[in-house]
């Protein structure tokens, strides 16, 4: 047998063994390979990282809430290799494929109980939230390309909100954007539909720096003064206030 035939055979099996090892491992193993500043945590896993299911918990590790029902994912290779994960929120599967240029992810949507936004912020867990919070994003592909400026990436809604802290039902409804911005960051920016209480803000999420936004919340001018006095307790569990505006800033 040539050297060059042996190389190849030599090659062929390593190729095939590290297939043969990809294929068996544990699941539990993506528990290590999140990172500890992420506002997501793998509490269990089962099966391999082929085919398995994982337990999730949201928010920051000292607000963090188990779901209550696992993600879980299946790979198939007809068409090419092709990961699908699911969950009871989430509208319909979510796809990952290879591509050239990166990691092609589908568009889709879920929904959940607001109650979820407690795990972000202790400032938003004393308000003690309630509605139902709809989260959408398009098609994506994440990679070395660059996006162009202004591509949207997420929109968040917040409907029907309400706050342990006020008999006003609804508080409003709001919506958080988060776009494309240059040099890889990316545009945050938050607005009220409709509701007394008025949200509004902007920032920028930067993957070193984490989350830097500077909003408000008050009351609407318009509103009777029994609403203005029901919505102090909720504004003034969100931050210091300023010039009658309560102060959202996030570092």
């Amino acid at each position: 047998m040539s050297l060059h035939r042996r190389l190849f055979l030599t090659g062929t099996l390593v190729l095939l063994a590290c297939c043969a090892a990809l294929a068996i491992l544990p699941a539990r193993w993506i528990m290590a390979a999140i990172p500890d500043h992420w506002p997501l945590a793998v509490v269990d896993a089962n099966g391999t990282l082929w085919s398995g299911s994982a337990t999730l918990a949201l928010g920051a590790r000292e607000h963090q809430r188990t779901l209550p029902a696992p993600l879980r994912w299946n790979t198939s290779w007809s068409q090419g290799p092709k990961l699908t994960a699911t969950h009871p929120w989430l509208n319909g599967p979510v796809t990952f494929k290879p591509v050239w240029s990166g990691l092609s992810i589908s568009g889709q949507s879920m929904q959940l109980p607001a109650s979820a936004l407690a795990t972000l912020d202790a400032r938003i867990a004393a308000i003690g939230p309630a509605g139902t919070l709809s989260i959408k994003w398009p098609a994506t592909i994440v990679g070395t390309a660059a996006r162009p400026a202004g591509t949207s990436l997420l929109k968040a809604q917040w409907v029907d909100a309400a706050s342990a802290l006020t008999f006003i039902r609804p508080l409003g409804s709001y919506t958080l954007l988060l776009s494309q911005a240059a040099s890889g960051l990316i545009d945050v920016t938050l607005s009220t539909q409709q509701g007394p209480l008025i949200l509004r803000g902007k920032g920028m999420l930067d993957s070193n720096k984490g989350l830097q936004f500077d909003g408000t919340a008050q009351a609407d001018q318009a509103a009777s003064d029994d609403i203005h006095a029901a919505l102090q307790d909720v504004l003034a569990a969100l931050g210091p206030q300023r010039n009658n505006l309560t102060l959202l800033r996030v570092r």
